[in-house]
Order: C-alpha cells, then structure tokens, then sequence
C-alpha cells in the first residue's frame, strides 16, 4: 500500500505498509516517542530489539488481517499505525488499533491520515470492529478518535502506572457498519 496525503502545512506524507529492513528505524523511532510522552504504555527500556521487531513486521507482512504502515516526511519514520484483528473465529471480525506520531509533527494532520488510510483497509477486509485503548488525558489522541466515529465504551481505572500515578484509560470503539 501507498498514499500520499497533504498535511495541514502543505508537506506531503507518505503512508506505507512497514517492510522488514525498517526494523531498526522503527525501534529507534519507539525509543523516541516512548521518551517524548507519557501516553505509551511501553517504557524506553521495554522496546524491542531489531530482530524481534523484524520478526513482528513480517507477521505482520505475511496476515492479511493485520495491518502495519508508517508515515514517511523526508524519508523518516514520524508515524506508526499497526492494527490486528482477533484470532478466535466469534471474535474475529475485530481487532486493536495502536497509533502513535512523533511530538515534533503532533497537530499537522498525520493521526488523521494514518486513521483514514487504517479505515479504508479495515472495510475492504469486512472487519466490523477496531478498538483502543487510550490514556484518559490523552485529549488529542481522544478528539482524533472521537473525529472518526470512535465511540467511549468503557474505562479500565487504575490501568497504567506512571512514576507519580495511577491513570485510568478508557476503551473506544469504532463499528464500521
């Protein structure tokens, strides 16, 4: 897959599906967004190594239901979106979502076109359900999800610890019929 889309400041973004030689890229680029904000579960120290990332993007690669694609400016990594459904055949019409977009390009419209490009891909395979979980002050990643449809269908309290905290994080779903 490839798309082009025109961000909010007249840049382009490429969006494709992640290939196996961006392995390296992709965990310094988690290694990145994982420092930037405390809205990731994983920790800096918790991001997986080149050959297992590899590994992960060829699972990926070779399901038709699962769906891995980043967002390119100047032949960088600034966005990743990867998506599966559920195994189980009474679930698996549905799978979780997992965007994140680094702070330096946050508000140029990257979670919009990562999301329209997810969604486009989720209704041409008939999936009927993508869901996430997000942080409850994640405001922005909120109101992006909220823009496409995503309804709030329920809250996990004291989901995620932060050094000084617990945070509650609340479950959104879409339904694409």
């Amino acid at each position: 897959m490839i798309r082009y889309y025109r961000l909010k400041n007249g840049r382009v973004l490429l969006i494709r599906d992640a290939k196996v030689s961006d392995a390296s890229e992709i965990v310094g680029y988690m290694r990145r967004v994982t420092i930037e904000t405390h809205y990731m579960v994983t920790k800096p120290e918790e991001v997986l190594d080149v050959p297992m990332e590899r590994s992960i993007i060829r699972s990926h690669l070779s399901n038709p239901r699962k769906l891995m694609i980043v967002g390119v400016l100047d032949d960088r990594i600034v966005s990743l979106l990867s998506f599966s459904t559920f195994r189980r055949k009474r679930v698996s019409h549905s799978g979780e979502l997992s965007l994140s977009v680094l702070k330096d390009y946050w508000g140029l419209g990257i979670g919009s076109a990562m999301m329209e490009t997810l969604i486009e891909w989720a209704r041409k395979k008939g999936i009927v359900r993508i869901q996430l979980e997000v942080l409850e002050d994640n405001e922005r990643a909120i109101n992006l999800y909220k823009k496409f449809g995503f309804i709030v269908e329920g809250r996990k309290r004291k989901a995620v610890r932060l050094e000084e905290c617990f945070k509650d994080t609340l479950i959104m779903a879409l339904i694409l019929e």
